[in-house]
C-alpha cells in the first residue's frame, strides 16, 4: 500500500492494524459469456467443474479474486481468456453485471461474487477447459414449458439439456439477469452489434437475427429496416459500404459499425 502522503499519525495506525481481527468474505468473479451461434440462437458458455462443491455439475466461469495481486475487473478478464482464449483487448464488450453475497450462496464459506458479462462473437471463441474445469462448451438458450406448465429457461448442449436448477450455485439466477440486461438495453445501446460475427460488415437481416436472438421472438422485416435506419444509419453509427452480390440472392446492401470498440454504458 502506498502511503505517501500520509501523515505519521496515519500511517503509525496502518502500521498497527490487525485485518485479521474482521471476519472477510472470499470473492469471486463470475463471467456470463453470452455469443450467438450459427442457429441465429443466443448461447451461453458452462464450464462442468471438476471438483468439489457441485462436482460435475455445470456453471458459468469464474474463480476467486488474488488478493493483492489484481483488481476484480483484472480476474474478470483473466477467467474470460483462461475460458475462451479471448481479450479484453480484442475489443471485447465486458462489464459489471451485478454483485452477489447472500451468506449460504456458497457451502464452503460466504462468497460475494462480482458478476459480469461478456458478449462475445461466435469467430473470435476457442473454447477450452481451465484447469478446475473438466469440459467447456456452449449451451443453447431456449425457453419452454415444464411439467407444471410453468414458462422456463433451460439450456441445450449436445447430448444434453440442462434446467436452471441443474446448475451449480446460484448460477442459473446469474444468466437469468444477464439476459434481463441485455433485453433491457437493447433500445437504447448498441448490444447488439457487439455479437455480430463481423461489424466491419454485415446487413440488416444479419443485426435482426441478433436482436431476435436476444428476444426470443421474431420481428416485422419492414419495421426493423425502418428502425435502422433511423436510429443506426441517419444518427451516422454506421456507414453503408454499397451493394454486394450474394451467392444464389439479390445484391444486398452491407454496413459497417462505426461506434467505439467500447460500448456505451
Amino acid at each position: 500500500m502506498d502511503t505517501e502522503g500520509m501523515n505519521k499519525e496515519e500511517q503509525e495506525f496502518l502500521k498497527q492494524y490487525d485485518a485479521s481481527k474482521y471476519e472477510r468474505p472470499s470473492v469471486t468473479a463470475d463471467v456470463v459469456i453470452l455469443t450467438v451461434d450459427e442457429d441465429n440462437e443466443l448461447n451461453v458458455l458452462l464450464i462442468k467443474r471438476g471438483g468439489h462443491p457441485y462436482k460435475n455439475h455445470w456453471a458459468i466461469p469464474g474463480g476467486f479474486l488474488e488478493a493483492g495481486k489484481e483488481s476484480i475487473d483484472e480476474a474478470a478478464a483473466r477467467e474470460l481468456y483462461e475460458e475462451t482464449g479471448v481479450k479484453v483487448s480484442d475489443g471485447i464488450d465486458l462489464r459489471q453485471l451485478i454483485t452477489v453475497g447472500t451468506p449460504d450462496r456458497d457451502p464452503r464459506t460466504h462468497v460475494v461474487s462480482v458478476v459480469y458479462t461478456a458478449l462475445v462473437p461466435k469467430r473470435l471463441l476457442t473454447i477450452k477447459a481451465g484447469d478446475d474445469a473438466k469440459e467447456a462448451k456452449l449451451f443453447k438458450i431456449r425457453k419452454g414449458y415444464d411439467e407444471n406448465g410453468e414458462l422456463s429457461t433451460y439450456f441445450v448442449g449436445n447430448r444434453c439439456s440442462i434446467t436452471m436448477n441443474n446448475l451449480a450455485f446460484d448460477h442459473g439466477e446469474l444468466i437469468l439477469a444477464a439476459m434481463k440486461r441485455l433485453r433491457g438495453r437493447l433500445n437504447y445501446t448498441n448490444d447488439a452489434f457487439a455479437l455480430l460475427n463481423d461489424r466491419s460488415r454485415f446487413d440488416i437481416a444479419e443485426l435482426m437475427k441478433v436482436h431476435e436472438a436476444i428476444l426470443f421472438q421474431k420481428l416485422d422485416r419492414s419495421n426493423f429496416r425502418k428502425m435502422f435506419l433511423r436510429e443506426y444509419v441517419k444518427k451516422h453509427l454506421v456507414k453503408e459500404l454499397g451493394k454486394f452480390d450474394a451467392e444464389g440472392k439479390p445484391p444486398t446492401t452491407m454496413y459497417k459499425y462505426l461506434g467505439a470498440a467500447e460500448f456505451e454504458v
